[in-house]
């Protein structure tokens, strides 16, 4: 365990720590090529972002953007080198989670307590042209206003939601919504759809996680001129989409070819989705530098 400007940063956190005993705290996952990882300065202002809404982060305790740039390119960096003869593709997914810092027992927490950063890595390789086909959960998400669109730790819907998706066949991932049929998100990516020639993304105001990759997408429709509307709406509105994707940052755009709704299998056109994950990936290149 090391020790840089207050925060403690370990691979194996204590007992004690709040992440474990309450889910205190939040993370992001990013995508890292040798070493490089994609999209760092959003993932970085999301973690920044949500620590603060949590007031892990708060007056007087205070992070530079510069500092946790810093810690994760060294993290990925280094464990890219020590890993690359060995590692069959050259990208890894990275994970970086900042706890509150340990403590005993009982609810409360202490605001003056510096955080802990535990960090992690995995090899992974992308799957090219993949797409994929989603059902429906049965189980909802529930509504918190305070707590939505954080990536927080508090991930029991989702684990929930990957369960019921390993009893289904020929699904490869479910849409969550709240108790009224609304659509928030998939299991562990967020959604857009097309319908008649229009897109549209839930809205994630009372529920679901407002990934990096979302983010990217509405600020690169945005620039161009592609109007998004980010709307409620019921899940069987999806029975007259042209076109729908998930996104998330590891995976990036994949199409969907159709939905299971009662064991009836709706298709949809994967083109416009194919193109704009090309697009996506020649944008994440040019953020690149």
């Amino acid at each position: 365990m090391t020790n840089l400007s207050n925060f403690v940063i370990t691979e194996t956190p204590s007992l004690k720590n709040r992440a474990l005993n309450y889910g205190d705290g939040c993370f992001s996952t990013m995508l890292s090529k040798k070493g490089r990882v994609e999209l760092l300065d959003r993932h970085i202002i999301r973690l920044l972002t949500d620590a603060k809404k949590l007031r892990i982060l708060n007056k007087d305790v205070s992070l530079s953007v510069s500092d946790l740039k810093q810690l994760i390119t060294n993290f990925a960096l280094d464990n890219y080198d020590i890993n690359k003869n060995s590692n069959e593709t050259e990208w890894q997914i990275v994970k970086l989670l900042i706890a509150r810092g340990d403590s005993d027992r009982g609810y409360a927490p202490s605001l003056h307590s510096y955080p802990v950063f535990v960090p992690s890595a995995q090899s992974y390789l992308p799957e090219v042209g993949k797409s994929i086909v989603i059902g429906l959960a049965k189980m909802t998400l529930a509504e918190q206003p305070v707590l939505s669109g954080i990536k927080h730790l508090n991930r029991l819907e989702q684990v929930m939601a990957k369960i019921e998706l390993s009893d289904q066949h020929g699904v490869d991932d479910l849409i969550l919504t709240n108790a009224k049929g609304i659509m928030i998100e998939l299991t562990s990516s967020n959604l857009f759809y097309c319908i008649d020639g229009q897109w549209h993304t839930p809205c994630l105001a009372k529920s679901g996680v407002n990934g990096v990759m979302r983010q990217f997408i509405l600020d690169y429709m945005q620039r161009n001129q592609i109007h998004c509307v980010v709307c409620e709406m019921n899940v069987l509105a999806l029975a007259t989409a042209q076109s729908v994707f998930s996104c998330n940052a590891v995976t990036h755009i994949v199409p969907v070819l159709g939905i299971n709704i009662e064991g009836r299998l709706l298709k949809f056109n994967t083109q416009p989705s194919q193109l704009l994950a090309q697009k996506m990936i020649q944008e994440i290149a040019m953020e690149q530098g």
